[in-house]
């Protein structure tokens, strides 16, 4: 009687799963194919953002980013030279390029996500892989709402699709992320991230982050960025209370 009794309940349990786990998995395709087909408006900058730096406007403004102590910057190019989009890390000889205001270059490049798209924000520091004078390196993860991650994921697929398409090798795409008027990182957007199966896999309970700014090699630019999203946060909602 007892070993019935155990049966049915070990049956009982694994329906109960069984059920769940059908829910879980048709929740996530529901959310997954709506974020997939959805039509996103263009988002206006607020005082945090992460902006495209798209190879078409890189190359009619002949455009280029240049990282020096650890910040990038836009720089036009003033003469014939290759590979206007490719980042460059404190290039000795500035003569052949002059400095865009962040300001005036954030007028030109799409915004890709704002505050208002991410639910959490945390900096993780890890040992540094390679020789330097830091030990360390310093990772911005950031938690997205089912929107943003649609967003990243749209932009991402547009933006390699307009160079060739997912199956052929790819230059590597940059974001600028700014607080304020002033831009502190400009990672990588790494070409799975255009992929359905990077979209579907942010559905995952074991995803605790959607994307991750690295490598930060300045701890105090790393923590500039998570605040810079809890103040951009913080002063929007001021103005929705403000509102009548």
């Amino acid at each position: 009687m007892l070993g019935l009794r155990q049966k049915s309940t070990s049956r009982l349990v694994i329906l109960v799963l069984g059920v769940l786990l059908l829910i879980y998995i048709g929740s996530t395709l529901v959310a997954y194919f709506k974020l997939k087909g959805a039509n996103y408006a263009e988002l206006k900058p607020s005082y945090f953002s992460i902006y495209g730096f798209p190879h078409e406007i890189a190359n009619e403004k002949r455009w280029v980013v240049i990282i020096t102590h650890e910040v990038p910057n836009v720089y036009q190019v003033l003469r014939e030279q290759g590979g206007l989009s490719k980042p460059d890390f404190g290039a000795e000889d500035q003569s052949s390029r002059a400095r865009v205001a962040p300001e005036e270059a954030m007028k030109s490049l799409p915004v890709v996500l704002t505050e208002q798209f991410i639910e959490k924000a945390w900096v993780e520091k890890r040992d540094a892989e390679t020789l330097r004078l830091t030990p360390n390196i310093f990772l911005v993860h950031i938690k997205l709402t089912d929107e943003g991650k649609g967003r990243v994921w749209n932009y991402a697929r547009n933006s390699f699709n307009k160079r060739g398409g997912l199956g052929e090798t790819q230059k590597d795409e940059r974001l600028l992320v700014a607080v304020g008027d002033m831009f502190w990182a400009a990672p990588v957007i790494k070409g799975e991230v255009a992929s359905s199966w990077w979209l579907l896999a942010r559905f995952s309970p074991l995803q605790t982050s959607d994307i991750q700014i690295m490598p930060i090699f300045d701890e105090d630019i790393a923590n500039t960025i998570v605040k810079g999203i809890e103040d951009a946060k913080n002063k929007a909602n001021q103005v929705s209370r403000s509102e009548p």
